[in-house]
């Protein structure tokens, strides 16, 4: 053994990380990640706000964007299970880099499209990048945030793709009337390829990654530097806390993770079932019952409204309960969810439906934040990206299920009682999924007890 070797002393990135402050690192980090989800957003939504433009300028009917908007969400779920492998398999930041550079020129090219045909095959080829940016940049955050403070990180910077697509309106309120319908595909493009070639400067891997992958020591050395470790070649920066594990998908199903996984999936699944039913279908549901189409409107604005401020003000909760947040809303929201169709005041029906958002916008944010929790760092691009992945089936399944229910001409009161029973399933996959971290967690802390 050489005198280099002995002298080499060993640091634990992970405490390293513990002791982080929400300091100049941390805060770039984080608003550097909000910018690019938030752009992801915009340009998710950008079809959306363009279709009543194009219905127009094209000569064809609504029932063509059916399609344009399927098709680009199939994309989305593609890009989530591609490029989550990709994330650990060859880095966040070139997984996020490429992926929001991939979107941002399918997306100018959107503004050049002249026919349906043309915008559904870019909208695909535009959503693989999309749904490849989310994971990888949950996974980021997730591997720079102390335990205590990872579901605020996340839930901080994935905020970022709410505001981005709830400001899709405004900017295409002030820009169409000025510009026309292309404007709103190349302003959010072109938005997106600035900040992919400035991430190149300013986006840092995760050094989680790094050091588990076998990568780049100097690279490490100055990363670790940034977080109050030295940059030196007489230090080995280790992480001690971490699982080595082949990145692969079948490993999202090995030992512990064989029960997470897929009860991880069917929550995704059923929360974005019920986020994309009430999303999609509470303007038509109100409208169809007593209300004024103006206060209709204004009642299905209370949903992402309640969504962002509970996620926001929960984050700390999921920190600190973990899964058991998810249960506290899923019981809330089945009451509150099942009232939505009953007669009431215009001022309480707002309060029902701020605090259904707040329950299902909030259970998606607190899915995300646990996601990039159970996952080893290994899988965790792969594990989150699958979940949202196969998320996107429930997504797909509430935009169309108001349809179906509505042509077996049921009562709207009873198409909100349907609802409500989607969130007794999830409470009750929650307590499954609490009750089996808990038996994992004590399992590993007798195995660390007796190896020492």
């Amino acid at each position: 053994m050489t005198t280099s070797t002995l002298s080499t002393a060993s640091v634990n990135v992970s405490a390293l990380i513990e002791r982080q402050k929400l300091g100049g690192f941390a805060l770039g980090l984080i608003a550097w990640c909000f910018l690019i989800v938030l752009i992801d957003g915009y340009d998710q939504v950008a079809a959306a706000f363009a279709a009543p433009a194009l219905i127009h300028a094209w000569h064809t009917n609504a029932a063509g964007f059916g399609r344009v908007f399927g098709v680009g969400l199939f994309g989305v779920l593609i890009g989530s299970l591609l490029l989550g492998f990709s994330g650990d398999r060859f880095g966040r930041r070139p997984t996020i880099i490429c992926g929001t550079l991939w979107f941002g020129i399918l997306t100018i090219l959107c503004g050049y499209a002249t026919s349906l045909e043309q915008l559904t095959v870019l909208r695909f080829l535009a959503g693989i990048g999309m749904g490849g940016v989310v994971p990888n940049t949950v996974a980021l955050v997730s591997e720079y945030a102390p335990k205590a403070r990872r579901a605020t990180w996340i839930t901080l910077m994935f905020s970022g793709f709410s505001i981005g697509a709830s400001g899709g309106g405004a900017v295409a309120s002030w820009l169409l009337p000025r510009f026309g319908w292309p404007v709103l595909f190349e302003l959010g493009g072109a938005a997106a390829v600035v900040v992919a070639l400035a991430s190149l400067a300013l986006l840092p891997e995760s050094v989680r990654f790094l050091i588990v992958s076998g990568r780049g020591a100097r690279r490490i050395a100055r990363i670790a530097k940034r977080l109050g470790g030295v940059d030196s070649d007489a230090v080995r920066y280790v992480v001690d806390d971490e699982v080595r594990l082949r990145v692969r998908p079948a490993a999202l199903f090995q030992n512990d993770l064989a029960y997470v996984t897929p009860l991880l999936w069917a929550l995704f699944v059923l929360n974005s079932l019920a986020l994309h039913f009430l999303q999609n279908w509470l303007p038509i549901l109100f409208g169809m019952g007593t209300l004024e189409p103006a206060h209709a409107a204004q009642a299905a604005m209370m949903f992402p409204a309640g969504g962002t401020v509970g996620a926001l003000m929960l984050s700390r909760w999921v920190d600190r309960y973990g899964i058991g947040v998810i249960l506290l809303l899923a019981v809330i929201g089945c009451p509150v969810a099942a009232s939505l169709g009953m007669p009431m005041p215009v001022a309480w029906l707002f309060v029902a439906v701020f605090v259904s958002g707040a329950c299902v916008i909030g259970s998606q944010f607190a899915l995300y934040a646990v996601s990039g929790m159970v996952y080893p760092t290994a899988l965790r691009s792969t594990g989150v990206g699958s979940a949202i992945g196969i998320g996107k089936f429930g997504s797909i399944l509430g935009s169309v299920l108001g349809g179906i229910l509505l042509a077996m001409h049921l009562p709207v009161a009873k198409l909100f009682v349907d609802l409500a029973s989607v969130f007794v399933f999830i409470a009750l996959l929650a307590i499954w999924l609490g009750r089996n971290r808990r038996v994992s967690e004590r399992q590993a802390a007798v195995g660390q007890t007796g190896a020492s």
